[in-house]
């Protein structure tokens, strides 16, 4: 079952703090976000030129950075060398709400224990979605 999916994302830059962090991000227009969807973590599947890859997903605003709202992926287990131009994006789940943290380095450590968590709920999404047999 899918949360939420958005389709034919437009790719925009960001600022280049999740790369400085360790973790890259893909970012899209936050005004493309569906209505429904509230600020948080969420684990997601991206699709970039035909290819599938797991991704974690912020949405909302950044307080360890004061900055604006911002919806980004990071794509797990696989480089991507250059932004794309568009993407969509299918969002499985909801991780955690949006937190402060007192700095980077906690920040980076949240996001370690998120991207497991999105690995756990999307290894739990594959193992309960109807298989499809040719």
């Amino acid at each position: 079952m899918t949360f939420a999916q958005i389709t034919a994302a437009k790719v925009v830059s960001g600022s280049a703090r999740g790369r400085r962090i360790g973790t890259p991000t893909i970012n899209i227009d936050p005004a493309q976000a569906p209505k429904e969807l509230r600020h948080g973590i969420y684990a997601c599947r991206i699709s970039i030129a035909g290819k599938r890859y797991m991704g974690a997903m912020h949405y909302g605003l950044r307080p360890v950075f004061k900055d604006t709202e911002t919806l980004e992926v990071h794509v797990l287990d696989a480089t991507i060398e250059r932004a794309p131009e568009t993407v969509n994006i299918e969002i499985v789940g909801k991780i955690r709400n949006v937190k402060d943290f007192p700095g980077p380095e906690q920040l980076k450590e949240a996001i370690g224990q998120d991207i497991e968590a999105v690995r756990a709920m999307l290894r739990s999404h594959e193992e309960i979605s109807p298989k499809h047999h040719p």
